[in-house]
């Protein structure tokens, strides 16, 4: 029985097979390992792949939002076939860019998803940043909210700064007529407002404190003038409370 068995063990045959045997089992374990991700060599791409994203930022570049008609859809997937809205970026608002794929922007703030490439801006330089974003903002805020800014700084005595905004209300604002009209009063009547001042101060020095609580009545509804005229007015009505200069009486 004994040497049967070697006689099999030795015969060519037996040697063939398991030789052929061998080289399959070797052939398969190296595909199957072969096959799966080297943990080492896909972390040294995720840590490339994230440099590349992220250079940007680390040169104190922006990626700002810039939609012609925003807002700016902030999708699940790099693709607008579907309706995979997750939320919406106004005009000027930065993103943090994690990833690309196909002319979209992967963004993780301020909301995570993606957006479409071309309707944002990368900006590396900080006035132009800053001027973009000021700019950006301004749009987004609409013809009426401007034009109540600007009558805001009207009244609190920054002229320059409400001629300045009035000039930004964009034509097609269902208040550019009222910005317009505004534009042309507001150095009038801020003109005038400052000459009755000028002649409320000389008559007072001059003890005519009848003619200051006239010229009150006359100054146009700006909040700062009328706010100068309060010290004035009430020195005139001490003055004519304490016989200082009594008012022309007419016969």
């Amino acid at each position: 029985m004994a040497g049967r068995v070697n006689q099999i063990l030795k015969s060519p045959l037996f040697v063939g097979g398991c030789v052929t045997a061998v080289i399959t089992l070797a052939g398969t374990i190296y595909v199957f390992l072969g096959s799966r991700p080297n943990p080492s060599k896909a972390s040294q791409l995720s840590v490339q792949s994230a440099s590349n994203t992220t250079i940007a930022a680390m040169n104190g570049c922006l990626t700002i939002v810039n939609d012609p008609q925003p807002p700016l859809n902030v999708r699940a997937a790099p693709s607008d076939r579907f309706n995979t809205i997750v939320g919406t970026l106004q005009d000027g608002e930065t993103v943090t860019v994690i990833g690309r794929q196909r002319g979209w922007l992967q963004v993780d703030a301020p909301i995570s998803g993606w957006v479409d490439q071309s309707l944002t801006k990368t900006i590396c330089d900080k006035a132009e940043q800053a001027e973009f974003i000021k700019a950006a903002a301004m749009k987004a805020k609409g013809g009426e909210r401007i034009l109540a800014d600007a009558i805001e700084d009207y009244q609190s005595g920054d002229l320059s700064s409400a001629i300045k905004l009035l000039k930004t209300v964009p034509e097609d604002s269902p208040v550019y007529a009222q910005a317009q009209v505004a534009l042309n009063t507001m150095p009038t009547q801020w003109k005038r407002a400052r000459n009755l001042y000028s002649n409320a101060q000389v008559a007072l020095k001059e003890n005519r404190s009848a003619d200051v609580l006239k010229l009150v009545n006359e100054i146009p509804d700006i909040r700062y003038w009328r706010e100068k005229f309060t010290p004035l007015v009430k020195q005139a009505i001490y003055e004519q409370k304490n016989g200082a200069a009594v008012p022309h009486q007419p016969k």
